[in-house]
């Protein structure tokens, strides 16, 4: 497993207040192999993480918002991937982060694995999703 490309837009060195912060991408042994990929921007206090295959598509896309005191509060704004939303809810409430889930059609199967990685690079490389 390894980190694919990183890339700063500079200005979060600088001080300076771009939208986006950081580019990322990873990817995980067999699901690479298999054309499963993981991309991620970093905003301020928020993230966008596409999940797909080799063929870039958005057929779904959720988001997820955790506010003090509040239960996470989400909602899928295009498509019927609902898996989409849970993981949406899920890194919200472990990242305090705004979330954006884009994402091409997985199957089912690939689907459990798939949030296995992504939390682990949570846990391992935080500094790919997270501003502090």
């Amino acid at each position: 497993e390894a980190v694919v490309s990183t890339q700063s837009t500079g200005k979060e060195q600088e001080g300076g207040d771009d939208l986006v912060k950081e580019l990322g991408e990873f990817g995980h042994g067999a699901f690479t192999s298999m054309g499963l990929h993981f991309s991620v921007i970093k905003l301020c206090q928020s993230f966008i993480l596409w999940v797909g295959h080799e063929e870039a598509s958005m057929n779904t896309i959720s988001t997820a918002l955790s506010l003090p005191s509040r239960p996470v509060s989400s909602s899928r704004l295009l498509g019927n991937q609902e898996w989409t939303t849970l993981l949406a809810q899920k890194l919200a409430a472990k990242t305090h982060h705004q979330v954006f889930i884009f994402a091409g059609d997985l199957e089912p199967d690939e689907v459990p694995m798939c949030e296995k990685i992504i939390f682990q690079k949570l846990q391992q490389s935080p500094e790919i999703f997270l501003t502090t």
